[in-house]
């Protein structure tokens, strides 16, 4: 029975998401795609560790989780949606398929989704390996003086998940930096440019 229910729910996600493809494809944003798209992300991150995101959420945990990822979700069905726009026009061949543009935005969607699940987890196991150290500075770091600290491991796992999502920000921009400085040092100062990046002498 358990293994007909796990197949049924396989099946509805994979219907949700070629719905979020289909919306990508015409640019569309319809709440009920994003809140699709939160659904699986949260339903990743309980499985991954169900006391982490109680924790984090704490009373209808989903519900909350859900509100939270609808936007991040349409974001990333939107990028992921950009990514396969730009490869199709490199490579139409590759999309020679009907269903190759769809299949790429769900890869690359699903893709998120198992970062940022593993990410919560990492989040998680980190705070429980802190949380075991010194239970009572654990509670005074994070924990807040009206649950007096009973918070501590839900805070703890929320802000450790953000710390690492502002670094993976931080660490895209720096790509993008040093890949301009990389083109601007290919050019010469009359729009030249050298195969070594070497201003030609006259």
């Amino acid at each position: 029975m358990k293994r007909i229910i796990t197949m049924c729910m396989a099946l509805v996600s994979a219907a949700l998401m070629l719905a979020s493809v289909a919306s990508a494809e015409e640019g569309s944003s319809h709440p009920a795609q994003a809140k699709d798209a939160a659904a699986r992300q949260c339903a990743a991150e309980r499985k991954a560790d169900r006391d982490a995101f109680e924790a984090v959420y704490g009373e209808h945990a989903m519900r909350k989780c859900i509100k939270g990822e609808t936007d991040d979700s349409r974001a990333e069905v939107r990028n992921a949606a950009q990514e396969c726009r730009a490869e199709r026009a490199a490579d139409p061949d590759a999309f020679s398929d009907p269903n190759a543009f769809g299949k790429c935005v769900s890869s690359k969607a699903r893709a998120e989704d198992d970062e940022d699940s593993d990410e919560f987890k990492n989040a998680a196991k980190a705070c429980k390996a802190e949380r075991a150290e010194d239970g009572d500075l654990f509670r005074d770091t994070y924990g807040s003086e009206q649950s007096r600290g009973k918070n501590a491991f839900g805070k703890c796992v929320s802000s450790t998940v953000k710390d690492d999502d502002d670094d993976d920000e931080m660490d895209d921009d720096d790509d993008t930096t040093d890949d301009d400085e990389m083109d601007d040092d290919d050019t010469t100062d009359d729009g030249e440019t050298t195969d070594d990046g070497e201003t030609p002498t006259a």
